[in-house]
């Protein structure tokens, strides 16, 4: 009988440290995941901050005819009224890829809030595979290279198997900052507003005419998660 009580009490004892390791480990895991997925970025990008006087003549930059087409991309998606932002589908299947230009990554740059110590890789459209690994850059908004004529949208979960994501985006206020770093340059923004929205409200997400914006999105309100909570900044 002792013997019985023992062995129940060592299993209860494993199971009771399996409980508490595991979202640890889960998030080891993450954090080593997405660590590398930033450090092998950082490796392809350019180690020299870009100036002005550096784009006088954007042959001599690294990658310059994919930094011309993300520009392009840009301009084209906002002269078309976003015309390809018509559904679900359309945020998780990107239509601009950085291998096509001679890119080997999947990963358009990163993301850090420093006020809530986030830092996340931005992943190439929105979908369930990208959205479990960081931030994902929504499809058929504009693509995080700055300009006029601008509105980058990133989503990430709120928390993810027990992972915190974008859960404390809620305590950014206007004047703290956000960072987003693609392969030539970090590009800081300042929070100026939030909202909380409807899901099927994507004309909160469209291109605001004049303004270089740096949306972020995640579910609303924990765990429910029936809304959608909006930062907005803008580009500095």
């Amino acid at each position: 009988m002792k013997k019985l009580i023992r062995i129940t009490a060592i299993i209860l004892l494993i199971a009771g440290v399996g409980f508490f390791a595991y979202p640890i480990a889960l998030k080891v895991a993450f954090d080593i995941q997405a660590n590398n997925a930033m450090n092998e970025f950082d490796r392809l990008k350019t180690d020299e901050l870009q100036t002005d006087d550096a784009y006088s003549n954007e042959n001599d930059i690294k990658y310059a005819e994919l930094r011309r087409a993300m520009f392009d991309y840009n301009e084209k998606l906002y002269l078309s009224g976003q015309s390809g932002l018509i559904d679900q589908l359309s945020y998780e299947k990107p239509d601009f890829l950085l291998s096509d230009y001679g890119v080997d990554s999947d990963i358009l740059g990163y993301i850090t809030i420093p006020k809530i110590d986030v830092k996340l890789p931005i992943y190439n459209g929105a979908s369930k595979e990208n959205m479990a690994k960081g931030a994902a850059y929504l499809a058929n908004t504009s693509l995080p290279v700055g300009g006029d004529n601008t509105n980058c949208v990133i989503a990430a979960h709120t928390r993810y198997k027990g992972i915190h994501m974008f859960k404390r985006i809620t305590e950014l206020k206007p004047g703290d900052e956000i960072h987003i770093t693609n392969l030539w340059e970090t590009l800081v923004y300042k929070v100026v507003e939030t909202k909380v929205i409807d899901p099927k409200d994507s004309q909160h997400i469209y291109i605001k005419e004049g303004r270089a914006l740096v949306t972020l999105s995640t579910c609303h309100p924990y765990p429910k998660n029936y809304q959608r909570y909006l930062v907005y900044a803008q580009l500095v």
